[in-house]
C-alpha cells in the first residue's frame, strides 16, 4: 500500500497543479467578472486538494481543521463577492455576464 501512494503522491501534485493553472487561466483571461470568480474558485479548490494530499502523504489528521477554514473563507468569499456584484448590477444596470451596460428595458417587459 505504500508503495501505491508513493505512486500516486506525485500524480496528485500533477492533477493540483493543472486545475490551479487552468484557475489561473480563467482569472486572466476572463472575460467577464463571472469568470474570474470561476477561477478563483478553481484555485481553492486546488488548494485544499493539495492540503488532502499532503495530509495523506504525512498520515496526519491535523490538517482536517485548515482544510474546513479553506473551505469555509472560500465558500463565504465566493457568496460575499456574488452578493455584491449582484448589488452592484442593481444599481448600474449591467448585466453580471456581459460586464457591460444591460439593454433599456421597454414596456412590453413590464409585468
Amino acid at each position: 500500500m505504500k508503495d501505491l501512494l508513493e505512486i500516486l503522491y506525485p500524480l496528485g501534485w500533477i492533477v493540483v497543479a493543472l486545475v490551479a493553472f487552468a484557475g489561473l487561466w480563467r482569472i486572466v483571461r476572463g472575460p467577464t467578472t463571472l469568470d474570474r470568480l470561476l477561477g478563483l474558485d478553481a484555485i481553492t479548490v486546488a488548494l485544499t486538494a493539495l492540503i488532502a494530499v499532503e495530509s495523506i502523504r504525512a498520515q496526519k489528521a491535523d490538517y482536517m481543521e485548515l482544510i474546513l477554514v479553506v473551505t469555509a473563507l472560500s465558500f463565504f468569499t465566493t457568496v460575499t463577492f456574488y452578493y455584491y456584484l449582484s448589488q452592484t448590477s442593481r444599481a448600474t444596470g449591467c448585466d453580471l455576464n456581459l460586464d457591460e451596460p444591460a439593454p433599456p428595458k421597454s414596456s412590453d417587459d413590464a409585468p
